[in-house]
């Protein structure tokens, strides 16, 4: 699983290339913005200056959890960027926190699979309105999203052709890079235990497991005794 720092923000509607290439897109450059003041040596706009609330849980599990953010908020620091930490409960964390909207950094983590056209779309789909009027963000709870990376997600899934899928998923990944809802800071380590005569078993990463090759070893002969 990925974990990742999430800045909240509103979702945005994304055109449609006239013309795509056949391998992976660079991401777009970002629109330029005119260049935020400073007051002394933290950013500032408008003589206001930037200050981001840091929502962390305060659990006894989460210590690396928070570790993390430290790290992250003195780095933030160092560029000008002043952020307010506020360590929550773990039961309210998401429910009220991270689900709700009430943030501006989080971290937390997703897992990933072998199946990203379909399994990953919930967290990149553009929110939409419900019908009572509030948003509808399914797991994408940065709120950041297009209407160009949902289509290239839709046409992934429904592409028979391996090599066009990649590609399709290969240009989506472009696009939320650019939209930067999510960053990924590290990947958790996969540790899997596993007898010695077991064969091919254990961590599998982004690779889906094949069972008909799941099996134990045999033992070995006196010929493969003499072989060593």
């Amino acid at each position: 699983a990925a974990a990742a720092a999430a800045a909240r923000a509103d979702g945005e509607d994304g055109g449609e290339d006239a013309k795509e290439p056949a391998r992976a897109t660079p991401a777009p450059a970002p629109a330029k913005q005119t260049a935020p003041r400073t007051s002394g040596a933290m950013l500032a706009k408008d003589g206001k200056q930037l200050n981001l609330r840091f929502v962390l849980p305060a659990g006894p599990g989460s210590e690396a959890l928070r570790a993390v953010g430290e790290r992250i908020s003195r780095t933030l620091q160092k560029i000008g960027i002043s952020t307010e930490t506020t360590k929550v409960p773990d039961e309210s964390f998401f429910k009220d926190h991270i689900a709700s909207g009430q943030y501006d950094l989080a971290l937390y983590s997703w897992p990933a699979t072998a199946f990203p056209a379909t399994d990953a779309r919930p967290i990149f789909a553009k929110p939409e309105p419900a019908a009572d009027g509030s948003l509808l963000v399914e797991q994408n709870y940065t709120r950041v999203g297009t209407d160009h990376i949902d289509q290239l997600f839709d046409q992934a899934a429904g592409e028979l052709d391996e090599a066009k899928a990649r590609d399709l998923m290969r240009k989506a990944d472009a696009r939320i890079w650019a939209a930067a809802g999510s960053i990924p800071l590290y990947q958790r380590p996969e540790l899997v235990a596993a007898k010695p005569g077991v064969a091919n078993a254990g961590a599998f990463g982004l690779g889906a497991p094949r069972f008909q090759d799941i099996g134990w070893k045999k033992p070995p002969t006196a010929k493969d005794a003499k072989k060593k």
